[in-house]
């Protein structure tokens, strides 16, 4: 029987950068995804010869010598992915509907700060304080910035500043306020409650940069797929854990999984969602007050999602994303219990065309798991008739919605397939669905990567950020406890500095 030095649960973003960056350092990994293939929620699908994204729509921090371009030289995988620009001019268009204004964002903080103040010329002030502070936040933390030396403390939890707090504290201007806080529907936490910290890390890198990559995820998951299979990374698909077990004194000692098979080894990194790692616990090995915690998190927003194709690509959709705003309250819109004229839209079109030019087109709309949580003891495979009826309508409204309010769009895109909370929570494996895990507020302490039990270690975007680059960082902050943080940020620098 094989012993591993690290077993790591979950094939995401986070679960395959930390068994990439253990076995690049020589050891023994064993990689175990319940899906029949590898990163399940950000490859996308194909229908009809064009691609659909899942979780790729927009990177950013990815442009050269930005973090994320660094975390992916250092993996390998860089060389491997074409980076398309979006639109540097516009990529984020944030339509006002009630007013018929739309304001479009572009990368690169000055461009960004031009725009703003072309469009609120009366907010300079605060336009300069809040763009000066989303980047003293950003570069403050050393797995962000490699000119500084390494700090962990950078990562601590010590805020008290909400988004919405700091905002009000500089301008009175609501529709500034409104434009500012459109990423937050990104990382699905209410201005009110998130904190100033994620906030700079997601919109600051979008500021910095922003990217899709030439076959969208699919194109990323094949690159770290080549990168695990070189490293000698032995990957168990379409295997489920079911039970972590350790000895008499609380030491991992191996992962059983749903065939019966045994892997035994000397470290487990749980990537998946930290509620469902309970459930393969044994009894007593956590105390109450911690399992209570985990299973009471906060979770971010789940959504409706409307995938379509449009035979030529809707140009306004080119190098850009669209955000389509009724101008309600944010705190309601990410509750998801919002109506749908209510609600907001986020629309974003593959760049990367179908082999007869069509564009893949994905709208997602914020909402509530509870609409659904009726039909929560079904799967993907065994959804009773009346979920289905209910969906159908529910898509129809949502779809009608998209075409009312982008009109562009309306004899263009037809809409072939569609997702719900309970299809994102079947493949996310998030209890309520969440689109970002477990959120990330002011009020509530995220669990840290070490556990009681010795050697089970906690990964993912529940334990740092959401997206793409909050993963990439989670996994190299529990990486770096088993073979050193010091180590790892200065085979970053190297990279950073060369």
């Amino acid at each position: 029987m094989t012993v591993y030095d690290q077993i790591v649960v979950g094939a995401g973003i986070s679960g395959m950068t930390s068994a990439l960056l253990l076995a690049k350092q020589g050891f023994r990994v064993a990689l175990v995804e319940s899906f029949p293939l590898l990163g399940p929620t950000v490859r996308g699908f194909n229908r009809r010869g064009v691609h659909f994204e899942t979780g790729i729509h927009l990177i950013g921090g990815l442009g050269e010598g930005d973090p994320l371009d660094i975390y992916f030289k250092h993996l390998g995988i860089g060389g491997k992915l074409r980076k398309i620009p979006f639109n540097p001019n516009g990529c984020d268009c944030f339509r006002f509907e009630k007013q018929d204004r739309e304001i479009c964002l572009p990368y690169g903080y000055e461009r960004v700060r031009k725009a703003l103040q072309e469009a609120f010329p009366a907010e300079k002030q605060a336009i300069d304080q809040y763009l000066q502070r989303l980047q003293t936040i950003f570069d403050s933390s050393s797995f962000l910035n490699f000119n500084l030396d390494f700090n962990l403390d950078s990562l601590a939890h010590d805020e008290t500043e909400s988004l919405s707090d700091y905002l009000d504290s500089i301008t009175a201007d609501p529709n500034l306020k409104d434009l500012l806080c459109c990423h937050s529907l990104l990382y699905g936490t209410a201005p009110h409650e998130a904190m100033l910290s994620t906030h700079a890390l997601v919109a600051g890198s979008y500021f910095r940069s922003s990217h899709t990559i030439e076959g969208g995820g699919k194109a990323l998951v094949d690159a770290y797929q080549k990168q695990l299979k070189q490293y000698g990374v032995e990957i168990f698909c379409s295997r489920k854990a079911i039970r972590i077990t350790h000895d008499a004194d609380k030491n991992f000692k191996s992962l059983l999984l749903d065939d019966g098979t045994e892997l035994p080894g000397q470290i487990c990194i749980w990537s998946a969602h930290p509620a469902s790692m309970l459930r393969g616990v044994e009894d007593g090995a956590f105390r109450p007050v911690f399992k209570r915690r985990i299973n009471e998190l906060q979770e971010t927003v789940s959504a409706l999602i409307l995938f379509g194709i449009a035979e030529t690509p809707v140009q306004t959709l080119k190098g850009r994303s669209i955000y389509l705003w009724p101008e309600s309250d944010y705190s309601k819109v990410l509750s998801g219990k919002t109506g749908m004229d209510e609600n907001a839209i986020f629309l974003s079109a593959g760049q990367t065309l179908g082999r007869n030019g069509e564009q893949s087109v994905t709208a997602i709309m914020p909402y509530s798991y509870g609409k659904f949580s009726k039909w929560k003891d079904s799967n993907l495979k065994n959804r009773p008739h009346d979920y289905l009826s209910f969906k159908a309508e529910i898509i129809s409204e949502f779809t009608e919605q998209v075409f009312a309010r982008c009109p562009e769009m309306r004899g263009k895109v037809k809409f072939i397939d569609s997702a719900t909370p309970l299809t994102l929570r079947d493949y996310c494996h998030s209890p309520y669905g969440s689109l970002y895990g477990a959120a990330h507020t002011v009020s509530q302490y995220n669990p840290l990567p070490a556990t009681k039990i010795k050697g089970l270690l906690l990964a993912g975007q529940s334990i740092i950020a959401p997206g793409v680059m909050g993963a990439v960082v989670s996994a190299y902050l529990t990486c770096g406890f088993i073979y050193g943080h010091e180590k790892i940020h200065k085979e970053l620098q190297c990279i950073y500095n060369a």
